[in-house]
């Protein structure tokens, strides 16, 4: 099993090596909403949206605040940005809970310590999700993950925690 970290070097280099430019992504169906939606940061307001990202490897996690495994993927998560400490990963945790507050999600983000994009998704964007790869992504517990390469297209979905190393 391939570690966040390897992957997210790996994405790099294959960025590295192609010289960047790979496919536009255009807004246009619903299925790609998760892509060209507006999200907010929570903590720092800044509004971004997936397809912005383009020329970075984009790693999209579903949690929830109420979470435990969520949480431990986020300890995972932390241990691999830090191995890789490159500005070329963008580390995601898209809050997919309907019921789940900004204000929520950022002070969750603030007292565990996390630095990366915290955001909550719209019911537009959870659906979006679910159409593009499968209703098991909204499912919190199963520690779902998306790794996107940097010219936007899927290098992995991960169900279940994915470690580090």
């Amino acid at each position: 099993m391939r570690s966040l970290a390897a992957l997210a070097a790996l994405a790099i280099l294959v960025a590295a090596c192609s010289g960047g430019g790979g496919p536009s992504k255009s807004a246009g169906t619903s299925s790609e909403a998760w892509r060209t939606a507006l999200l907010r940061d929570v903590v720092t307001g800044e509004e971004f949206r997936i397809s912005d990202l383009e020329g970075k490897v984009v790693a999209i996690e579903a949690m929830a605040i109420w979470c435990s495994t969520c949480r431990i993927q986020q300890g995972e998560a932390q241990a691999a940005l830090d191995q890789v400490g490159s500005a070329d990963v963008v580390y995601i945790s898209l809050d997919v809970d309907p019921n789940e507050r900004e204000a929520d999600l950022a002070a969750y983000s603030e007292r565990e310590g996390f630095t990366w994009r915290f955001a909550v998704a719209s019911p537009e964007v959870s659906r979006s999700l679910a159409a593009t790869f499968g209703d098991q992504i909204l499912s919190r517990p199963a520690t779902p993950l998306v790794i996107l390469g940097p010219d936007g297209t899927l290098i992995e979905k991960h169900i279940g925690i994915k470690g580090a190393n």
